[in-house]
């Protein structure tokens, strides 16, 4: 008898593949951007501080909040969303469960041929890159934000929001060409707790 081997893809996440960075537009002006709260907390601060500063800063006008009821699992509206989006953000993953989640969901959105990126805390980046990779995008951009998200201090929770604006809009309107050359190679840091064998 054969040897067969059976692989298990989580509920939501989508087929392995080649899955190709989604054509960006040069400008987020006059676009439909959708950000995704995965519903950990502390996420919905830091993308209210984001969707601040796309309205102020980059002259986004028509912003729409989605809302998961539970962090670790996909996002149940994923084709509503990409009929509704021009755009979207994924967030925020910062521990274990919500960041592969956050990565499956901006997947399945670019997937759908939404430009998407993924906020996701400096511990949870190489995780998440594996994930992206391991679901078939092999250069899904991700946004770094300082680990961890929550603060006894909100304003300093909004504040990597409001950090994170600027790289967002970059990658969003970045040629998708030149987001898989530069995420293809990327090497994000390590957690800070993380001790490399010799």
């Amino acid at each position: 008898m054969a040897n067969t081997t059976t692989v298990l893809v989580p509920t939501g996440a989508p087929e392995t593949g080649s899955i190709p960075t989604a054509q960006r537009p040069k400008s987020l002006k006059g676009l439909r951007v959708a950000l995704l709260d995965n519903g950990k907390e502390f996420s919905d601060i830091v993308l209210d501080a984001l969707a601040t500063m796309l309205k102020k800063d980059y002259g986004v006008t028509n912003i729409k909040f989605w809302r998961k009821g539970f962090p670790a699992k996909g996002a149940p509206f994923i084709d509503e969303m990409a009929r509704e989006s021009d755009v979207a953000v994924s967030g925020v993953g910062h521990c274990g469960s919500s960041s592969p989640w956050s990565v499956i969901d901006a997947v399945n959105l670019e997937k759908a041929g939404i430009p998407t990126v993924a906020l996701i805390s400096r511990s949870f980046c190489p995780l998440g890159q594996i994930v992206g990779r391991g679901v078939g995008h092999q250069a899904l951009p991700i946004v770094m934000l300082p680990h961890p998200i929550g603060e006894a201090d909100e304003s300093r929770i909004a504040q990597k929001g409001i950090d994170a604006a600027a790289e967002c809009v970059r990658l969003l309107t970045m040629p998708a060409e030149k987001i898989s050359a530069e995420y293809a190679d990327k090497k994000f840091p390590l957690p800070e707790h993380a001790v490399v064998r010799s």
